[in-house]
């Protein structure tokens, strides 16, 4: 009678804990914010701590101190994952992704597109449910990392394009907009900015490019 108690009192202690370890990691270590959908990232992240979490309810020979250990050791790969994810392009490129343009300026990118492996249903598909008719009415379409198409009509207002995203700058968007590196180094000095890692964000709009630094 007293094992039943104490198995069952252990396990209820263990599924409190890992309630709390969950709550934690979901506070402060999820990398999907509030105004992102989840990434690859994400969700094996998210499953590896499903495992610790099942693992240690579940498993008799999992202690307490086993488990504060692995939650130690995890959050520390996170912190640090987190920081070369959103801190570096190379991080961001690897474990986040980047958008990746199928149309520009109504001309279609077939290698990427096979590169993707999108098929052209799977365009007309995104088509259809943005009520556009005809290719020829698009003006850039792009998948994001998310798996998301991100289409701009042919006349719409143009969209913005961020071109520096916490002082690192994004190749790809330079290309975008037709404009170089030593071009947006220009226009950082003509805002009296000597420094890359000074800039918060900067993007292109409406022919403008908009700068914001980060706080002193």
């Amino acid at each position: 009678m007293w094992d039943f108690f104490i198995n069952y009192g252990l396990t209820t202690i263990k599924l409190v804990m890992a309630i709390i370890v969950a709550v934690v990691y979901l506070r402060f270590f999820n990398t999907a914010g509030a105004l992102k959908q989840m990434t690859p990232m994400d969700i094996i992240i998210n499953f590896l701590l499903s495992a610790i979490l099942s693992d240690f309810i579940l498993d008799n020979h999992t202690t307490i101190t086993d488990f504060a250990f692995i939650v130690v050791i995890y959050g520390i790969l996170l912190y640090a994952l987190n920081k070369l994810t959103f801190r570096t392009n190379v991080g961001r490129r690897i474990f986040i992704g980047v958008p990746r343009v199928i149309i520009q300026n109504g001309e279609i990118d077939s290698d990427m597109m096979e590169r993707l492996n999108i098929s052209g249903h799977d365009l007309a598909l995104a088509m259809r449910r943005q009520q556009i008719k005809s290719l020829k009415d698009i003006e850039m379409a792009q998948i994001e990392p998310n798996g998301d198409f991100t289409i701009v009509k042919k006349g719409a207002k143009k969209y913005s394009v961020v071109v520096i995203d916490n002082g690192d700058v994004d190749p790809d968007a330079l290309i975008k907009i037709k404009r170089s590196e030593k071009w947006l180094h220009q226009q950082l000095r003509k805002k009296k900015i000597k420094d890359m890692s000074d800039v918060l964000i900067a993007q292109w709009h409406n022919g403008r490019l908009q700068i914001i630094k980060k706080r002193d």
